[in-house]
């Protein structure tokens, strides 16, 4: 099946298919042309993979010809030591031809799932790119052939796949360093990177919500049905991922946190929340948490408890605007250009955009 991953869109990404197709898995791997160290956690760090490995080998191959930098090497190599299961190899190509192949498989009792497209293992790749893949599920001697296939494939260039600690590849990585958004840079010709930007603009779309107790657990944030669906992108009656980071009172951009949705029978629906781990439910007013809906599809968010910067700004601005029943928990919808108004000094404002 074709699938198109659109920049913003709530779903269909390769990060979903990649993790759907993987429930229930045997054994699996993928080839990708580059990966960048934001990609190569949120996939391999996602639950689901961490689910996988348990149980299940998968092999991982990239490449170096350009953007797969030192960063994602450090990283895959930290994945790879705390992932005894998972094996990661880095394709030297031996000629100047690029290196560019895209594809991932999942072995099943009695499929198996085959996903070749465009997307690499990157944030953009994973997320927020233009991108396109085709989902097939094959069987017997289709099945069979495309294994075959593979495999004959890392045979045939074992001599090009190294460990991650081979000093060819370090010092390969090492020219890519600063090459992000480059095609096909010369590592002879340094590239100055430019200053990044920051990540909320005016029209991107704010949440400002009040966070409910949920007893103990209020990580566990609970949203309603419309926010749900309409804000984070979810559909009820269906899994979805959604990808968060948090932005601290100095404007440091937490860890990807990659969030299945989840419902529960009281017609509640919740994201986790690793910036309210810890932290006990204050007494004297509700946490509120704002969330900025990224036009790559990610969201950043800040929590704000009672007596804290920006606690104040916020709650006046639900004051203002909220206009349901006062025993509900506010949540009003809003943009950044709106809501920068009401706390223009919040840390969103000048946190620098995620890597892609």
């Amino acid at each position: 099946m074709l699938q198109f991953q659109l920049p913003g869109a709530p779903g269909g990404n390769l990060l979903e298919h990649l993790l759907l197709e993987s429930i229930g898995a045997v054994r699996g791997g993928g080839i990708f042309a580059w990966a960048n160290a934001s990609g190569a956690r949120t996939f391999l760090d996602d639950v689901v993979i961490e689910e996988l490995l348990q149980r299940s080998e998968f092999r991982l191959i990239v490449g170096t010809d350009t953007i797969t930098d030192s960063r994602a090497i450090a990283k895959l190599s930290e994945i790879e030591t705390r992932r005894p299961r998972l094996q990661v190899r880095a394709f030297l190509s031996p000629v100047s031809s690029l290196f560019h192949p895209k594809l991932a498989w999942f072995e099943h009792s009695d499929h198996l799932s085959l996903i070749v497209g465009s997307g690499n293992l990157t944030m953009g790749g994973l997320l927020s790119n233009w991108e396109a893949m085709v989902v097939n599920k094959l069987t017997g001697a289709e099945a069979t052939e495309a294994l075959d296939a593979i495999q004959s494939f890392v045979t045939h260039h074992a001599a090009s796949l190294l460990p991650l600690s081979d000093s060819r590849i370090i010092n390969r990585v090492a020219a890519n360093d600063g090459n992000e958004r480059s095609l096909r840079p010369d590592p002879r010709v340094p590239i100055p990177s430019p200053p990044a930007p920051a990540a909320a603009v005016g029209e991107d779309e704010v949440l400002v919500a009040e966070i409910p107790a949920a007893g103990t657990r209020w990580k566990q944030a609970n949203f309603d049905r419309a926010n749900y669906e309409g804000f984070f992108g979810a559909r009820v009656g269906s899994q979805r991922r959604i990808v968060l980071q948090s932005v601290s009172s100095d404007g440091h951009l937490g860890d990807i946190e990659s969030r299945q949705s989840v419902e529960v029978a009281s017609q509640n629906y919740r994201f986790e929340l690793s910036a309210a781990g810890g932290l006990p439910y204050p007494t004297d007013g509700p946490p509120i948490g704002v969330f900025v809906r990224l036009a790559t599809g990610q969201f950043l968010y800040t929590l704000v408890l009672p007596g804290q910067p920006g606690y104040g700004e916020a709650a006046s601005f639900l004051s203002q605007k909220w206009s349901g029943p006062a025993r509900e928990k506010r949540r009003v919808r809003s943009t950044v250009s709106e809501f920068r108004e009401a706390w223009n000094n919040s840390p969103l404002w000048t946190t620098q955009l995620p890597d892609l």
